[in-house]
């Protein structure tokens, strides 16, 4: 009979505590989604980590990487405690690579660099510089890319470029770029227009200014993408 009792509140708890937590303003749990997450760190040699061009280097120097597995690390923790707050855990593997090139400055650049993605699965690539396309001026922290060059077999591959002047929270805006997310021309949120987006020379209201977090419809969105990518359709 005591089971029985116990079962019965255990069962009342379980349909009380979620329109409890939403009477109290907070969303019940969900589920931890773990994302897999392949961190390729370009191996370009010292002084890789400036804007401008590496100097050139001779043996292991020639091969060191980009960035520390520890800076790598450090991104992704900062990256974690927003995607935490809605369910989401990003699980990052790291390797190293060596590219055919360093300094990414053109489209064409972007392309290239396809090869050293996998087919499947989340990529980041961390290289020294890949420089703004539409204003060449400026150097981007990040960005996220799809390969719509010519070759048949890299159709359909993307990826987020993390550059060694990134600083957190860049890599959480590009992934939820990668999870559909769009620029909010409004702002106030993680998914701002960055610095270079040409809405600020334009006349009228300008975003609001940034802040890491994500609101309740970008993280919606980025939970049925990151369901869809680990149900493999």
């Amino acid at each position: 009979m005591a089971r029985l009792v116990a079962s019965r509140a255990l069962a009342l708890l379980m349909l009380v505590a979620p329109a409890a937590a939403m009477a109290r303003g907070k969303a019940p749990r969900r589920p931890l989604l773990s994302v897999p997450l392949l961190v390729r760190v370009a191996r370009c040699g010292p002084g890789a980590a400036r804007s401008g061009p590496s100097p050139k280097a001779k043996g292991k120097a020639a091969r060191a990487p980009t960035r520390s597995d520890a800076w790598v690390k450090a991104h992704v923790a900062a990256a974690n405690t927003i995607y935490q707050r809605f369910g989401v855990k990003l699980v990052a593997r790291i390797d190293h690579f060596k590219p055919s090139r360093c300094q990414i400055l053109t489209r064409a650049h972007r392309h290239a660099m396809a090869s050293y993605v996998p087919a499947t699965g989340v990529t980041v690539l961390v290289l020294p510089r890949v420089r703004d396309i539409d204003t060449p001026t400026y150097n981007l922290m990040g960005v996220h890319w799809r390969y719509r060059g010519k070759d048949p077999k890299l159709r359909g591959r993307r990826w987020v470029f993390l550059t060694a002047r990134g600083r957190p929270p860049v890599l959480a805006h590009e992934l939820g770029h990668y999870f559909g997310l769009p620029h909010d021309p409004k702002g106030g949120n993680l998914m701002a227009p960055g610095p270079s987006d040409p809405i600020y020379k334009r006349a009228g209201p300008k975003p609001k200014p940034f802040k890491p977090i994500f609101v309740p419809w970008q993280q919606r969105t980025i939970r049925r993408a990151v369901q869809k990518l680990l149900s493999g359709k």
